[in-house]
Order: structure tokens, then sequence, then C-alpha cells
């Protein structure tokens, strides 16, 4: 259902100050549009004055509706950083294991980034392991418009003849969708590394490991053959060690081995393996693995870690991409500190509290101030209901929503905001692909009172100083800023010799 007004919660409306009431339980009251921005506005400048931009949390990670401009958590940061700052984000729920690993392991995130394209796929890899993925659920979930490419390369991988294996502990759409074309291996959940140690074993043991290109291209594979052969701990990792841990027979597990070794092998992981502790170790070994195969670079060898998300594969056009709206604006702060997002909870129960990420010793911040825009951080989050209880610590929580989603019930202010259908925008379709250049234009006029979040944080702007909306804005309509998307976009089309009509003609093609 609609959030057709803006809302507070009662218990806060009747006293701001010193809130009554209990999150997620209490009523909400209509008011008016003035007076949820004056009490916002109000309680935003106490805060700030009397904690500091670190106590306001806008990192507000979450999905989002498509679009360039109306990117409702950066337009929110751009508001936080003409302010004076706050508090933001680290990493995302989807990938926070696998992102901070694997710049030390290969120099980039690979998770959001362009995989060995379908059609070199197609062409070389005679192996295609789906390892920890199930494409045929995830694969229209993107940033941008969905492609709608990467089921017709999977379909064309199905017709192949390629051998198609499957390692996933549970039966997936995946696998029902290559039905006999694939074997399905299933490991028991969380063992797949003592499975890869199994197989990067049984190439040591043989000789099939590629010396020449561990020596080349990486650095500390002795230390791994020292482990794997049980040298360093007296515990060799052989087929029949893992196959004890993770379930999968001895034998299998040596076949696996020869078959990578013998074949133009591709590694395709999801993402689900590394959603838990030392889930870093998970892409970290599959690299080592194909590492040592020898494949990576090669034509349809290595690894890649997104063909299972927003159609990676499909080749990047590079000519044309649109730009999009910046979240800070000129000579304002950005963020002043960053959290790890899935630990907003151990922040909220434990300000001031020491924690380490990414090889830093780090204290969380004292947050007063929760502003969520366009996420549903209560369907992101692990274990709601210990979420529910660190909720109550703040002194406002702030959300921007169309729906009446759980974590708009558990505000204290409701903001009612736009859908896509109800504003203009430009987006790309396929987050790798750029394929096409789409215009988003207004089909219906907004629900009752729901407003763009571009006017609400230009009016919050000029309420926070003289000149706010002309700095937020800088001076441009949301139609100006799409045209200067669009011509940033020409210019870079020109420069790689691809021309774009004007923008009034795309925009009313």
């Amino acid at each position: 259902t609609r959030v057709r007004w803006p809302m507070v919660r009662k218990g806060f409306l009747a006293s701001p100050d010193k809130p009554q009431g209990i999150r997620g339980q209490d009523e909400f009251v209509r008011v008016s549009w003035d007076d949820a921005l004056a009490l916002i506005h109000t309680q935003h400048k106490r805060i700030r004055d009397s904690y500091g931009p670190s106590s306001i949390f806008a990192g507000s990670y979450g999905w989002r509706s498509n679009g360039v401009l109306h990117k409702a958590a950066t337009l929110l940061q751009r508001y936080m950083s003409l302010a004076g700052g706050y508090t933001g984000h680290l990493g995302d729920y989807s990938t926070g294991a696998a992102q901070a690993i694997m710049p030390y392991v290969v120099g980039g995130n690979e998770v959001y980034q362009q995989q060995t394209s379908w059609p070199l796929v197609l062409e070389h890899t005679e192996v295609v392991v789906l390892w920890s993925a199930n494409p045929l659920n995830t694969l229209k979930i993107a940033w941008n418009a969905s492609d709608e490419q990467g089921v017709s390369y999977f379909d064309a991988l199905r017709k192949s003849g390629k051998r198609i294996i499957c390692i996933d502990p549970m039966r997936s759409e995946t696998l029902d969708f290559f039905g006999d074309s694939a074997e399905w291996i299933a490991p028991h959940m969380g063992t797949d590394v003592a499975m890869m140690l199994g197989i990067a074993h049984t190439l040591v043991e043989n000789g099939w490991h590629d010396t020449e290109f561990l020596a080349r291209c990486t650095t500390g594979f002795d230390k791994l053959a020292d482990y794997l052969t049980g040298q360093s701990d007296g515990i060799a990792k052989t087929a029949e060690w893992a196959a004890a841990i993770c379930g999968v027979n001895a034998v299998k597990i040596r076949e696996l081995a020869a078959l990578f070794h013998s074949h133009v092998t591709m590694l395709m992981s999801g993402w689900g393996m590394q959603r838990q502790q030392f889930g870093e170790q998970k892409h970290w070994m599959l690299v080592t693995l194909a590492a040592m195969l020898g494949q990576i670079g090669t034509p349809g060898g290595g690894f890649g870690l997104s063909y299972h998300f927003a159609n990676g594969g499909n080749p990047t056009r590079k000519a044309a991409v649109l730009a999009s709206m910046q979240g800070s604006v000129q000579g304002g702060v950005d963020a002043v500190d960053k959290i790890p997002v899935a630990r907003i909870v151990e922040a909220l129960e434990n300000p001031g509290g020491f924690y380490q990420h990414n090889g830093q010793d780090r204290h969380f911040p004292d947050i007063k101030f929760i502003w969520w825009a366009g996420g549903a951080n209560f369907t992101h989050h692990q274990d709601t209901n210990r979420l529910i209880r660190a909720w109550q610590k703040p002194e406002l929580v702030v959300i921007s929503e169309c729906f009446w989603t759980a974590s708009a019930k558990h505000a204290d202010i409701v903001l009612p905001a736009t859908t896509s259908f109800e504003r203009n925008d430009l987006t790309m379709t396929g987050d790798y692909s750029n394929q096409h250049m789409v215009p988003m234009k207004r089909v219906v006029a907004p629900r009752d009172e729901a407003r763009d979040d571009f006017d609400v944080f230009a009016d919050l702007s000029e309420m926070w100083e003289a000149g706010g909306r002309e700095r937020f804005t800088e001076g441009k309509t949301d139609l100006q800023w799409l045209e200067t998307f669009y011509q940033i976009a020409s210019q870079r089309g020109a420069a790689q010799g691809v021309s774009l009509p004007p923008f009034a003609e795309f925009w009313e093609a």
C-alpha cells in the first residue's frame, strides 16, 4: 500500500525532543509537508549541533528505482553534504566478504566487474561450472534496467553440448532449466572451500597445476602447496580428507580435478556462499583454483563472479554512457565516517565500540539520526528481531518511501515519494552492457501528496541555508538535469564516433 501523505509517529509528534511510544508499534498522524519538513529541519539541526556529523547515518543502502537522477540515497547524501557531512556505509549485503578480499587477490572487486564475454565462452569454453550460482533466479536483479540477455546466453549454453556442472547444496531453478544437460553435485552447505582444496591437492598430486603460470602471475603458491600437502600443519588436503567434510565422493573430486585440468574450464561463481563468517575464503580459493589451472586470461577460461547477476557477460558498449547525479555539492562535506552496512545494528548497540574491518582498527560512531531513503533495510538485514530492538536507540528515524514497508512502519517520520511511473528520468539497460539508453517518462500524476525526492531535498537545502536550493539543484530543473546527463553521454559517444540525436528529439521520439 502507498504512503499517501507525510506521516509522523504519534509519540514522536507529541514530544520530538523526548519521544514517547515504541517505533513499529505506535500510530501515525498525517501532517502537512510544511510541518513535516520543518520538524525534520529542526531535529536535524539540533542533532548535528549537539553531536556532530558522524551522529547522522545517511548511508541508506538498498535497492532503488532505476534512473540517473532520482536515486534516493544519492540525493539524500547530496543534501547531507550541503549540511556538513554524515556517516556513510561500506560494502553491501550482497557481496560484503568477496568485495573486501578480491582487491587483494586480483586487484579489483570482480563481483561488480564485467566478465569474459558470452560469445567467447560459447566459442572456447569446454566445461562450465556454476558454483553456488542460480542465474535463472538472479539474472534480472540489476541496478539499471535489465538488458534481458542472460537467459538467452544460458539457453545457448544448454544447447551447446558443453559439459555443465552445477555445484550447489540445493536443487535450483537453474539446474531444472538445464535438465539433462547439467550434472548436479551437492556438497554440504558451507563446505565449498574444503571441496576446492581437495581438487587443488589432486592437481598438485598429479602435477596438473600450471607451474609456469603460477610463477609468472601469482605470489604465495609455495605456502599454499605446503598447506595442501600438509607440510605446514600435518594434514594433507586430499580428496578423501575433503570428502569427509563436504560429502562429495573422493572419486568425484578427483574426477573434477582431471576434467578441469584437461579442458578449457570457466568457474562461474555466485555470491551466496560468501555470506557467512569467513566468507572471504570461498572466492579467494575459487580464484586460486583457477590460477592453478593456468587458464585465467585465456579465451573462455578462468573464473567469473558475476555471470548470475545483471546479465554479466553481455558484451560492454562503452560509447554514449549516461552520466548521473552525484552525492555531493560543490564545497560540501562528504561522509566523515563509514561503517560496514551489515554492522548498523552493532553500531547502534555499541556506540564508540571497537571493531576491525578490512585490516583496520575502527570505532563505531554514536548514531543519533538515521535517514533511509529508497531502501528496505528491514528486509535486507540479518536477524530482524535484533534490528528492531536496536532501531529504538536513535533519537530520530526518517524514511523516504513509496510504500508502507517494514522500514517505514518503524520510522518517526515517513515522507511519501513518487514511483518511477510518476516522474521523469533516464536509464541505461544492463549494468555491464550499457546496451540501450531509455527515456523514463512520467505516465501518471503523483499519487495524493507524493513528491520527488529531488524536490524534497531541494526544499530542505533552502531551509538549511540561504541559497541552498540553488546550491543543491545547481539552478536546474529535473528535465534540465536529464538533458545535462544526455549531453555528457552525447559527448562521450562523439569521442568514439557515435552520434546521438538532439535531446528534444530523443525525449519526444
